[in-house]
């Protein structure tokens, strides 16, 4: 059903359809504002982007130092490594890292050893299940050095992104070593969650290196055939 326009309105209405006389100010306070939404959507999504790329190259600068190391790593050279990638990433007290060394064993991935910044929780085998479809495949006994960095990041504008943790996961193999050695500095509490020190290649005993306590020096692997 239609309604009929009454008379004394369709002239005023034609003669704005057939006008083309305008006003420059009105245009701009009309596109104006959508303009500059649509730039600085732009830009967030653009910001974004780059962040995620920063961040994620920084992680793997930050796993390839640690890759060539050849002597012990502690936590304090771990704390060292997270100022690295607080700098690169101009986040400061806004991230924290996780470093992890684990080992195929029996067709399973097994901890050896995990450290955490910032008190977070280190890597156990639990958590590590979460992570299986991002370890490259390894032989038996063969080893790799996991680096993880979560980033709190929350966006300049207002444009439909939140505040969020963004996350990088690096599996890194030793360059010039089969495995990287790893000393507490101290004997680990059982309340500690932010070391993991599972001193499981060569059995019980800890292997102290200039007074330090050493994780994951042995081969269990070749132990056992020389046992055998």
């Amino acid at each position: 059903m239609t309604f009929p326009i009454p008379s004394r309105l369709s002239a005023p209405l034609a003669r704005f359809a057939r006008e083309e006389r305008a006003a420059l100010s009105i245009e701009a306070a009309i596109m104006l504002p959508v303009l500059t939404l649509i730039f600085v959507m732009g830009y967030q999504y653009f910001d974004q982007y780059r962040r995620e790329a920063h961040m994620t190259k920084a992680s793997y600068a930050v796993a390839d130092m640690l890759s060539r190391r050849l002597s012990i790593v502690t936590p304090h050279d771990l704390n060292g490594l997270e100022s690295v990638y607080e700098t690169l990433t101009y986040s400061e007290n806004l991230s924290y890292m996780r470093f992890t060394e684990v080992r195929r064993r029996n067709d399973n991935l097994e901890v050896i050893w995990s450290f955490a910044t910032d008190g977070q929780p280190a890597m156990t085998d639990a958590i590590l299940q979460g992570f299986l479809n991002q370890v490259p495949r390894l032989d038996e006994n063969e080893r790799v050095t996991l680096v993880e960095s979560y980033t709190f990041d929350r966006p300049y504008f207002n444009v439909g992104l939140g505040d969020r943790i963004i996350p990088n996961f690096v599996p890194i193999s030793q360059r010039y070593a089969a495995r990287l050695a790893f000393a507490p500095e101290q004997i680990v509490a059982d309340d500690n969650i932010s070391i993991i020190a599972n001193d499981t290649d060569c059995g019980d005993d800890v292997v102290l290196v200039n007074g330090l306590p050493l994780i994951g020096a042995g081969n269990c692997t070749a132990d056992e055939e020389a046992g055998g």
